[in-house]
């Protein structure tokens, strides 16, 4: 069995912990896949007996978690949603198709979507079923990334022959770069962005009762971070937008070719304290973000493919 022979396939379930049996036309373009085979509590049963020695044990809530990255890049069509849609819609987040226009992934606090994950360890299968959680965006130099953490209900392993996966709806990435991202805009100022990361901030939880077992989003806090060159102080003062609680607007378009391109857009921005930072003897400030939802709710973070 080598090591790098991994499968994941993934489709969203029409009923909740029901498997939606994902197959071949389902699978993932993913890298940096890290499973957690069995999570497990371990009950000591701590016997009285009339000599020393340890009791048995007895292993119960048994769930798998599975993390990964995909590349983030649209379909290719525009109105077409991305090949891992299931994903982003297993992490609660509600999709909204625009036909022929554009397709949009934003929050929900209520009735949260599931996926059946099959994850292929070569033929070793490994399933997730009910699977729910979190996404995180990275950009930065080079490929934009989608973090995916899943926790999912157990089944038990078998081995199966992993299917051929059809990855061709997959679309190569766009490096970022000139020309390529723009319009960055932060409380109303267009900064020159190194890095940017937001966090959906899904708490994924398994949840059992005496009957049943679910995992579940049980709470979210959208957050985030930046580093951008340093303005001069009356170009734009961050340090007193984050004393004074200042709360504002960020976007960032990458891809200009309709399509593949992918929008970030949060209403409601607050920094945290600003750091200065050295970036190859340019001086960059570095802040987190808290991501707040407007009035309306279900609205800090918008990831729009178009």
């Amino acid at each position: 069995m080598k090591f790098r022979q991994k499968t994941l396939l993934a489709k969203i379930e029409a009923t909740y912990g029901v498997d939606s049996t994902p197959g071949a036309t389902n699978a993932m373009l993913v890298k940096d896949v890290e499973l957690t085979a069995m999570e497990a509590e371990s009950i000591d049963r701590d016997l009285v007996k009339p000599f020393l020695g340890a009791s048995e044990t007895i292993t119960s809530g048994a769930h798998v978690s599975l993390s990964f990255k995909i590349e983030h890049q649209g379909s290719g069509t525009a109105g077409t949603a991305p090949a891992y849609k299931d994903l982003l819609r297993a992490c609660g987040l509600a999709e909204i198709i625009s036909v022929g226009t554009s397709v949009e992934y934003v929050p929900v606090s209520e009735n949260a979507e599931s996926a059946s994950l099959y994850f292929y360890m070569s033929d070793n299968l490994h399933k997730l079923i009910g699977a729910r959680g979190n996404v995180k965006s990275s950009f930065e130099k080079g490929i934009p990334y989608l973090e995916f953490n899943f926790i999912g209900l157990w089944e038990d392993p078998a081995k199966i022959v992993a299917p051929q996966g059809d990855w061709s709806a997959f679309k190569k990435p766009t490096p970022l770069g000139v020309g390529v991202t723009t319009g960055f805009s932060l409380l109303g100022y267009a900064a020159k962005p190194y890095s940017l990361s937001f966090d959906v901030g899904q708490e994924v939880k398994y949840i059992e009762t005496l009957t049943t077992a679910s995992v579940d989003l049980s709470d979210r806090k959208s957050s985030g971070s930046v580093s951008i060159e340093a303005p001069n102080l009356d170009e734009h003062n961050f340090f007193l937008d984050a004393k004074n609680d200042v709360v504002g607007s960020l976007t960032i378009q990458h891809g200009q070719v309709a399509g593949l391109i992918c929008k970030i857009d949060c209403p409601n921005v607050q920094l945290g304290a600003p750091k200065y930072g050295d970036n190859e003897g340019t001086t960059s400030l570095e802040m987190d973000l808290v991501l707040i939802p407007t009035s309306a709710g279900d609205d800090e973070l918008k990831f729009t493919f178009m």
